[in-house]
């Protein structure tokens, strides 16, 4: 390649100097270009006072090339980071090239890691937007940073205006930078759990469910008006526990009383100047001003600001040519012959079948887990397993068949949990299938309980003058019928197959953490914790991120840092493999990883996006619900949605 350029390189110099030798030039302009040469000749045949200028040779151009590739190096790094859109957990099931540009969590920790490392980088700077990440990706953002700061780089986190999590991530910075003219808004910790039985009474809709386990709470948004006082303590108990959790960070990180934090938190809204006062905020500054800033605070006259730092350039696809076109549809990346830690996500309410990204948010379907986790279990590259969890729970069927998997992959591999935002009820029975539980420190751990039942509509379709009939054979015939309600036999067999449900869930549980739940009576029942809460009851091993997973599961298998790579399954599909067109190196072939076909849903979210997003939330999960319960009518699934602002 090197050859190359410098052939053409040399052409394009021997074409410049042919045609400077043989055109004939004003003295003007030979007068405008102190770099002429005296040795050259001043005059030419038939053009008397011509000069000629004389043009750098290929050595010469090479030389200064260098010079300034050598000059850029010398000159400190800045790796930046623009965090300004949505952050998500794990990668986009569909990608048009087969690969995604969806920002996640880890690529973005990755990134972090490498300008950690790096030693050109003398600095990390963050700019954030309108939407700020999760808190708990705001967690191990600001942890992130922390190491930055004790490898000696200097951080900088800038934001127009900060909210909770953006201000938790920004914590772990040693410069906080924000608009003179911004605010910092600190509200608290909301939770919302809506009850919907006055308007389905009013419709004429009955919900006739049951639960196992009296704090579970998760049939009351349909059974009750308001909070049972068992799920009013759980909810004040979390409440408070994630309160503190956002105390103790602030404080911690930037050296305040947790008096002073709590005093910011009341005050709700703190224009910029008051929160500098409070050495809330380092720098009162506008966005343009950054690269003064950075300059300033590292002594560096020059900085080189790297956008994307980290990020593997993207080739596009020639349009012009449908064969390329096609080939570049096909691309994957190229197999690695570095053994590899996989990484593998469970992020979204837990469906039977095939998950996807819908209107009312992600499912993670049970036939997608089996699949990437038999893949992980086959493949021989792959040494350790991360399963990454962010999920409330859903189908019991579902969390059943994903457990089993889980469990035959472990037989095989390290496997390792990661828990993101929650880990309850399903969810929760999945973690309890790995060797050792990470969770982030604001993780919702728990609500081990069943919740089941039916919709009843016969009121409602009698308002609306529509006469059923049904006809039936067999005394359960209408078991599960939206016509009739449970007559006391259905409801007592209904009962005995959710107790068996339970009684399962916590033998699972058990199965992998009997030496460390030393009661499970005492956290199960419904229960909710925060993550630390849970670690001390034996419900998880250590509190930590997705990195920390990882590179506890890499020690498993004596896999030192650089020496593995970190693989996503599953793939991100192309709409090449739609077509039947994956190319040849689409998959390794002893992983059998040619027989996942995850399942693309692409829905319109206009209707949720005029709501609040605390509504929408709200409103997303309970028809989750409600479409859960028409496919299986046993859920482990947890009662809240959080609200951090």
């Amino acid at each position: 390649m090197k050859s190359v350029v410098v052939l053409v390189l040399a052409f394009a110099s021997v074409v410049a100097f042919g045609e400077a030798a043989t055109k004939p030039t004003s003295q003007s302009t030979a007068a405008s270009h102190p770099t002429t040469l005296a040795a050259t000749p001043a005059t030419r045949p038939g053009g008397a006072g011509a000069s000629t200028k004389r043009y750098p040779t290929p050595a010469e151009l090479i030389e200064k090339m260098k010079m300034q590739k050598a000059k850029r190096d010398a000159t400190p790094k800045v790796a930046y980071f623009d965090l300004a859109n949505h952050i998500s957990e794990k990668p986009a099931n569909f990608s048009l090239w087969g690969q995604t540009d969806t920002l996640t969590l880890n690529s973005v920790l990755d990134r972090i890691r490498q300008a950690q490392e790096d030693k050109s980088v003398r600095a990390v700077l963050i700019t954030l937007g309108d939407e700020s990440p999760s808190f708990a990706q705001a967690q191990e953002l600001r942890d992130a940073l922390l190491k930055c700061n004790k490898a000696g780089k200097q951080t900088f986190v800038y934001a127009d205006s900060y909210d909770t999590a953006g201000y938790t991530l920004a914590s772990g910075a040693s410069h906080i930078c924000m608009l003179e003219g911004g605010d910092l808004m600190i509200p608290g910790v909301g939770m919302s759990a809506m009850f919907a039985k006055g308007f389905l009474d009013k419709i004429g809709v009955k919900s006739d469910a049951i639960q196992i386990g009296e704090y579970k709470g998760a049939d009351e948004e349909f059974t009750r008006t308001e909070a049972s006082p068992e799920l009013r303590g759980e909810l004040q108990k979390l409440t408070q526990a994630m309160y503190e959790e956002i105390v103790d960070g602030i404080s911690i990180n930037r050296n305040l009383t947790k008096d002073d934090v709590r005093r910011t938190i009341d005050d709700c809204i703190i224009r910029g100047s008051i929160a500098k006062e409070r050495g809330l905020v380092d720098h009162l500054i506008d966005q343009d001003g950054l690269r003064q800033l950075v300059k300033s605070e590292t002594n560096e006259k020059e900085i080189e600001l790297v956008a994307e730092y980290g990020r593997e350039p993207r080739e596009m696809p020639d349009f012009s040519n449908p064969f390329a076109l096609f080939a570049a549809m096909a691309k994957r990346p190229a197999l690695s012959d570095k053994p590899a830690v996989a990484l593998v996500y469970a992020d979204g309410m837990i469906v039977d079948g095939e998950g996807g990204d819908g209107m009312f948010g992600s499912a993670v379907g049970a036939q997608d887990l089996r699949r990437a986790l038999r893949t992980a279990a086959r493949d021989d590259s792959i040494k350790a397993v991360v399963l990454r969890i962010d999920s409330p729970g859903g189908s019991a069927l579902a969390s059943e068949v994903m457990w089993q998997a889980a469990r035959r992959c472990a037989a095989k591999k390290p496997l390792i949990i990661s828990i993101g935002g929650m880990a309850a009820s399903g969810g929760y029975y999945l973690a309890s299938a790995g060797e050792t539980i990470y969770a982030d420190p604001a993780a919702i751990i728990g609500s081990i309980g069943v919740v089941g039942g039916k919709f009843v509509y016969k009121e409602l379709l009698d308002k609306l003058g529509v006469h059923t009939e049904s006809f039936s054979k067999g005394r359960n015939a209408d078991l599960f019928s939206a016509h009739t309600a449970f007559d006391a036999r259905q409801k007592k067999l209904l009962t005995q197959w959710m107790r068996q449900t339970y009684d399962q869930f916590t033998e699972r549980v058990m199965t992998t953490r009997k030496d460390k739940i030393k009661d499970i009576d005492k956290v199960a029942r419904g229960r909710i914790f925060l993550a630390r809460q849970a670690k001390e009851l034996g419900m998880v091993d250590e509190i930590g991120g997705t990195t920390d997973a990882i590179a506890h599961a890499a020690k498993k298998v004596n896999l030192k840092q650089g020496s593995y790579e970190l693989r996503i399954l599953p793939v991100p599909r192309s709409l090449a493999d739609y077509f039947g067109y994956g190319g040849p190196e689409t998959m390794r072939p002893e992983a059998g990883a040619a027989m996942f076909h995850p399942k693309v849903t692409i829905a319109p979210d206009s209707i949720l996006k005029v709501l609040s997003p605390e509504l929408a939330r709200v409103l997303g999960r309970q028809v989750q619900m409600l479409q859960l319960l028409q496919s299986h009518p046993v859920m482990l699934v947890t009662p809240v949605t959080i609200d951090i602002k």
